[in-house]
């Protein structure tokens, strides 16, 4: 793991940019071709810095300031309500409560089709993807994750029916974007 301190943002960025670099030229090769061995390694290759968050977008988004460029961050491992969608705004203040101004941990390893970081971000030692689920402020993406800590964490905040729990049946954001995406009537 490439450890970033304090000052090298621009190398932040840079590795930002370089992966999501070849995750491009690996979806656009054919189903024959494969990476070389250096970009291979360095696709597989982790970075790491401390950075303040300057901003929260949504209950998984957030942006730090890196060497004067803002970098939207992603959350892993989890999907949060979209701001129309019912519990978007408290899972957007409950991220903000948790990491707004702060200094926070990241760890990467690829961005996302936006070129966003999908990041495990940790404040005072605590997982913020974790804490979010924990409260009943997102999901587990169950497309990305099958983690069982994770899992248990979603279960036991359904079961207490804390945050989107409360609703009788909360609409899970993929569901959401994909019935906003076909045209069909939302809640």
């Amino acid at each position: 793991m490439k450890v970033l301190s304090k000052g090298s943002g621009t190398r932040a960025v840079a590795a930002v940019l370089a992966c999501a670099a070849l995750q491009v030229a690996a979806q656009a090769q054919g189903p024959g071709e494969t990476l070389t061995g250096v970009e291979a390694r360095a696709a597989r290759l982790g970075h790491a810095a401390d950075v303040v968050i300057t901003a929260v977008s949504d209950g998984d988004t957030a942006t730090a300031v890196i060497e004067g460029r803002p970098l939207r961050l992603r959350l892993a491992r989890i999907d949060a309500p979209e701001h129309r969608q019912a519990w978007g705004q408290r899972a957007e203040q409950s991220l903000r409560q948790l990491v707004w101004k702060k200094q926070v941990h990241i760890e990467w390893r690829e961005v996302d089709r936006n070129g966003r970081p999908i990041v495990t971000m940790t404040v005072d030692g605590l997982d913020v993807s974790e804490e979010q689920v924990r409260r009943g402020m997102a999901w587990v993406y169950r497309a990305y994750s099958k983690d069982p800590q994770l899992l248990r964490l979603e279960a036991d905040a359904r079961e207490a029916r804390l945050g989107l729990w409360a609703d009788t049946a909360p609409l899970p954001p993929w569901e959401w974007r994909r019935m906003k995406r076909d045209g069909e009537a939302l809640q």
